[in-house]
């Protein structure tokens, strides 16, 4: 990101940039801001989302995380 944000930040500002998209719909598109689409971008590629680039095949797996393969604890 072009300044240095803490993750509190982060969210908020994908968050308001969600929120102008989840209100107006295709209007709240245009509406969105640079540094709030960057922000949505750092909090995908952060849930692991695999970036893929102009050109390239699409990957096998678009989603870094492993399944969780441990047992619930039920005691």
């Amino acid at each position: 990101m072009s300044d240095c944000l803490t993750p509190e930040q982060i969210v908020t500002r994908a968050g308001t940039g969600l929120g102008k998209i989840d209100l107006w719909g295709p209007r709240g598109i245009t509406m969105v801001s640079f540094q709030e689409i960057e922000a949505m971008a750092c909090l995908l590629a952060d849930c692991g989302l695999t970036p893929i680039y102009p050109g390239a095949p699409m990957p096998q797996f678009t989603f870094t995380t492993t399944p969780n393969t441990q047992e619930p604890d039920h005691g």
